[in-house]
């Protein structure tokens, strides 16, 4: 679950920076890009059409990305190959942006390459973890879990299950609060740093090392299928 956990929050601090400071858009929350994709055909001003497009189309590359490398390694070393990916797309990404001295859109052609490149880091990090102690987990995108949430908790109540149902209520609660922690602290001042987005890199590529190291230590059997 830890894995689950940190990359949940990993995820969290990215929506929140990109979306406040540099990108106006969600890298991992598609269903908050679909919203700002409707509102902008519908004419608000508040949005723009390219910016969310962008987002989903980004997010949906990095899921392409993400199948072809399951393809093609062994599972035994899928995720850190993932992870990797994922800070490899990071990298550039802050290459390109440079450090955000204050809150502002990037626009153009650079605004576009950044929005595809964030969105599809977390597109590949959706492939990396599916289960949890047996449970569907999803560390990008939380309405489906807040969902599931509700049914689980609904069975318990009802008294209709227990101990499987108590079981993922805790997994979907825990990735849930490490998701909104992720995006507080973006928000807060580690999220203000001028290089904010060096942080969530630096994350992804220590546990990418630490798990391609110490394979035994993370049991990839249950949390990346």
């Amino acid at each position: 679950m830890f894995v689950a956990v940190l990359l949940a929050a990993v995820t969290g601090f990215v929506d929140a920076v990109a979306f406040g400071r540099f990108l106006g858009v969600f890298p991992a929350n598609q269903s908050g890009n679909a919203v700002f994709l409707g509102m902008a055909i519908g004419g608000s001003p508040v949005s723009t059409v390219w910016r969310p497009a962008s987002a989903m189309v980004g997010f949906a590359l990095g899921i392409v990305v993400g199948q072809l490398v399951r393809r093609r390694v062994h599972r035994s070393r899928l995720s850190p190959w993932l992870l990797g990916c994922e800070f490899v797309l990071f990298v550039v990404a802050i290459a390109i942006t440079g450090p955000i001295e204050r809150v502002h859109l990037i626009g153009g052609g650079k605004g576009f390459v950044l929005i595809v490149l964030t969105s599809m880091a977390m597109g590949v990090q959706t492939e990396v973890i599916r289960h949890v102690a047996g449970t569907a987990v999803a560390t990008t995108y939380q309405t489906g879990a807040i969902a599931r949430l509700g049914e689980a908790i609904s069975r318990l109540v009802s008294r209709a299950a227990r101990l499987r149902e108590e079981r993922e209520v805790v997994v979907l609660l825990v990735v849930l609060v490490a998701y909104v922690g992720g995006a507080a602290v973006g928000a807060a001042a580690p999220g203000v740093w001028r290089w904010s987005m060096i942080l969530a890199a630096t994350v992804v590529a220590a546990l990418a090392v630490l798990w391609f190291v110490a394979p035994s230590r993370f049991v990839t059997s249950r949390e990346d299928n």
